[in-house]
């Protein structure tokens, strides 16, 4: 009789390759990613790159545990072709007068959604997934993500930041620049730290006088 190696053996093998890593597939959207590749991956990820859904999930959990030259270099993606796919919908509380953002940017959405993990303290009626970054690798990453427990609405996300740390945080540091990519979770991290006591450990850091500088904005917001 023949043996035939599982696909899960079978790809230990090749897992050190770099055609494997998922930088290669989400830094950028090129044509080397392409040529790298080429048919043999998940065709989601070869098309749509950095702004596929893979992608993202994948990137904002690398870029929340250490922003470095990768998530520099994709944090500067011009290409406006896709949205964020971690959006949560009709959620959040928004200062009056502000929208939540929209037309960003590929690099814009990746600092969006590494502050949307990065400053995560519990995500209410969610529950936790996970899911192999790419099917077709038998050792490939896995992406976590969140689905409602109650309907297709119903989770909230909470978060709040370290006082002590955020100064030197690249990734708020880019949203205060640009408050317009991140307003609902800058909205939701004032909120969140009013509620719990915290907000005046913020006094002196940058984060904190952008809120003290914009008071009639954030001081209307209800919990």
């Amino acid at each position: 009789m023949y043996s035939y190696s599982s696909i899960s053996k079978f790809g230990k093998m090749a897992q050190p390759s770099p055609v494997n890593n998922p930088l290669t597939y989400c830094i950028n959207n090129t044509l080397d990613n392409k040529f790298l590749h080429g048919a043999t991956g998940d065709m989601h990820l070869i098309i749509g790159g950095q702004g596929c859904r893979q992608c993202q999930l994948f990137l904002s959990d690398y870029c929340a545990q250490g922003w470095d030259n990768y998530c520099e270099l994709a944090s500067q993606n011009l290409n406006n072709r896709y949205p964020s796919a971690m959006d949560i919908p009709n959620c959040g509380v928004l200062p009056q007068g502000y929208n939540k953002a929209i037309c960003l940017t590929e690099g814009e959405v990746l600092v969006r959604n590494t502050a949307s993990r990065k400053y995560l303290v519990k995500m209410i009626q969610g529950e936790e997934r996970w899911e192999p970054f790419d099917p077709t690798v038998a050792e490939s990453p896995m992406i976590r993500y969140w689905v409602p427990m109650d309907g297709p609405t119903g989770m909230t996300p909470v978060y709040a930041v370290n006082p002590s740390t955020i100064d030197d945080d690249e990734v708020m540091n880019k949203i205060l620049i640009k408050p317009r990519i991140a307003i609902d979770i800058l909205a939701n991290i004032y909120l969140t730290m009013t509620r719990n006591g915290t907000i005046s450990q913020l006094n002196n850091t940058k984060l904190g006088n952008f809120f003290n500088n914009n008071k009639k904005i954030f001081s209307n917001l209800k919990n």
